[in-house]
């Protein structure tokens, strides 16, 4: 705790504080501050400046982008371990629209580079972990999605209801299994919602995990209700899903729905499953069968995600009628379920399909 200044700060010593841009992405206002020795308060104003102005702070370089469709994929400049090769960081903006005529934008961010958790339908599993992000790269990811949102001509950027850039909403299902990295995505989250500077609620962040039963309780301790959970269940029955998704060997499906059952939801809040529907392995109606019963005492909504194509793939996506009966026999057991709308497929930027596998290779093959 800091004790009473011994002179008030000067508007001088607000414009011109420590420059330090990189850590400050990846730091709250206070612990900015007290990285520095200084009060909080003498340093807010240029805390709230950089952090909510677009090309405020010096942010990585953008290597790749690519837009279709209102969708874009940016990818960012990140060292390799040790100063090693260089690796990217991918994201995605997914524009969204209400049948009311309202529109936003969705911003899909990654929290590692590659990812170790083995999934077999998962293009980003096969570069196997590369690296974790910190805070700061994480957030740099929003603060570069926000600064290429308010760059647009106004036209082309809203209105939008909520937030001037239109991002409304930050969801950690890029690449990485962000409860595997859990240290830095909680701490990117303080600093997203920091209330002296990019102000962004817990009630539109949304952190989607392959079922890390650890993670889960180590972010119901945080206290946090209003932060929203999704979990990538994607098969019904534990054969099928420790097939799928090794992580299920260690930490199968009744021990997740007792983890699930112990978190501390707010009132009105929901578990989402995110459940991708593979041809012939696990859309059938007895697996809807299977993915009510299993559903029948969580407050949830199962959101079913036609397989997106990828390199040398295994699986295909259902057909249309298939994934009708799926989301019939769900809704007639009584089961919230909506169907995830593609965006990004022609990109690589869709659900399971973020990944540059040459990037692994870089990052071994460098001394």
């Amino acid at each position: 705790m800091y004790g009473r200044a011994s002179h008030m700060p000067s508007l001088a010593e607000e414009i011109a504080p420590p420059t330090d841009d990189a850590m400050r992405a990846g730091l709250t206002l206070a612990e900015w501050a007290a990285r520095h020795g200084r009060p909080p308060r003498g340093l807010r104003a240029a805390y709230l400046h950089a952090m909510r102005t677009p090309g405020a702070l010096a942010l990585p370089v953008i290597t790749r982008s690519e837009e279709r469709d209102g969708v874009l994929k940016f990818c960012l400049d990140v060292p390799g371990r040790d100063g090693a090769a260089r690796l990217e960081t991918e994201s995605v903006i997914i524009p969204m629209h209400s049948y009311r005529g309202s529109r936003w934008h969705t911003l899909c961010v990654s929290s590692q580079v590659g990812c170790r958790m083995g999934c077999t339908f998962c293009e980003t599993a096969r570069m196997g972990l590369v690296r974790n992000l910190t805070a700061a790269e994480i957030v740099s990811q929003f603060l570069v999605a926000r600064d290429l949102m308010m760059a647009r001509q106004p036209a082309d950027r809203g209105p939008y209801r909520y937030f001037l850039s239109g991002i409304q909403n930050v969801v950690f299902m890029g690449m990485g299994e962000p409860l595997d990295n859990l240290d830095n995505v909680v701490q990117a989250i303080r600093v997203l919602s920091e209330p002296n500077g990019i102000n962004f609620p817990h009630a539109q962040i949304t952190v989607s995990t392959v079922g890390r039963i650890d993670g889960l309780r180590r972010l119901a301790a945080l206290g946090w209700p209003n932060l929203r959970i999704a979990i990538s269940l994607n098969a019904p029955n534990d054969a099928l899903r420790s097939a799928l998704m090794p992580v299920n060997r260690a930490m199968p499906l009744a021990a997740l729905r007792d983890a699930l059952r112990d978190y501390p939801l707010a009132r009105k809040g929901l578990f989402m499953f995110e459940y991708v529907l593979l041809r012939g392995v696990n859309d059938t109606p007895e697996h809807a069968a299977e993915v009510a019963a299993w559903c029948r005492d969580l407050r949830c909504i199962v959101n079913l995600i036609p397989y997106n194509p990828q390199r040398d793939a295994a699986y295909a996506a259902p057909d249309d009628a298939s994934i009708i009966r799926f989301a019939a026999a769900l809704r007639c057991a009584g089961v919230f379920v909506k169907r995830r709308l593609t965006k990004g497929r022609d990109l690589l930027g869709a659900c399971g399909q973020l990944g540059n596998g040459g990037l692994r290779a870089a990052a071994a093959a460098a001394p």
